[in-house]
């Protein structure tokens, strides 16, 4: 059960443990023990609004989430659940929440008052509960003028977020000159985002230590194919090791455990 797992997990110090959630979802759990949500999709709202079916089942059910922060890059409903952040909200009275600049209202109508949530700004960083948090705006064209990459900065570990976006390095190049050790990438080419070949050519760009593809297999409409993309990868970076998870699996991130994984064939 994921959630035991997440409760269990104990994370290096300076690092980070990370699970996928499925779409852009990941979990990151500190060596200080702060759980921190990253843009989680557990419900099916997407389906209600718009049709699109879920096809990942959920490996972590929005009851059982227990967080201390949750982040969200922008306002579409994969990325913020008006279904499932009510429930967390609930379950968790002491979580804070931030995001974007359309989330905050989004956060006020679920009952998150004005002490409890940020307002992430593009080319900020915030300190939330130890981790280092760097915002970029990203690349998300008319569909979402205010989305936000991001990059959390565990100590030892930085973590590099695209959220959703187009290629487009100039607006991210400050993010990349942190020199992040991970890169999460959307991979899916459709409603204005990075295909697999676009993806493969910002981590050669990033030159990360690991990439881990994200933003496919949830719905038949966004697209999406890991192999394509790790096939990619092969070509443009070769030396960046792509790691990837099925929804719910995780891994541990230090110095040491970051080499192990670039080691691995």
């Amino acid at each position: 059960m994921l959630a035991v797992e997440i409760d269990n997990a104990r994370a290096p110090e300076g690092g980070v443990a990370l699970w996928w959630l499925a779409q852009a979802g990941f979990v990151f759990k500190t060596s200080r023990g702060a759980v921190v949500y990253l843009d989680p999709y557990l419900s099916n709202v997407v389906e209600k609004a718009f049709g699109f079916k879920r096809l990942s089942l959920c490996p972590i059910s929005m009851e059982d989430a227990r967080a201390d922060w949750i982040l969200n890059s922008h306002e579409h409903l994969d990325h913020l659940d008006t279904d499932a952040l009510p429930v967390i909200v609930r379950n968790n009275p002491a979580c804070r929440f931030a995001g974007s600049l359309p989330c905050v209202p989004e956060y006020e109508k679920m009952g998150v008052g004005k002490n409890r949530s940020v307002l992430l700004e593009p080319g900020k960083r915030y300190s939330l509960d130890g981790v280092e948090v760097v915002t970029a705006r990203s690349d998300h064209g008319e569909l979402s003028p205010d989305a936000l990459s991001l990059l959390l900065d565990f100590g030892k570990v930085r973590v590099l977020f695209t959220g959703d976006t187009a290629l487009n390095v100039p607006l991210m190049q400050p993010l990349i000159d942190l020199r992040p050790d991970i890169l999460l990438v959307c991979i899916n080419g459709r409603f204005g985002n990075l295909n697999a070949e676009e993806a493969a050519e910002l981590t050669a760009i990033v030159s990360p230590r690991v990439v881990v593809p994200c933003h496919f297999w949830m719905f038949k409409e966004h697209n999406g194919d890991p192999e394509a993309f790790v096939q990619a990868c092969a070509r443009r970076c070769p030396a960046v090791p792509v790691r990837l998870l099925t929804p719910g699996e995780g891994f541990s991130c230090s110095e040491r455990a970051i080499e192990r994984i670039a080691a691995e064939p």
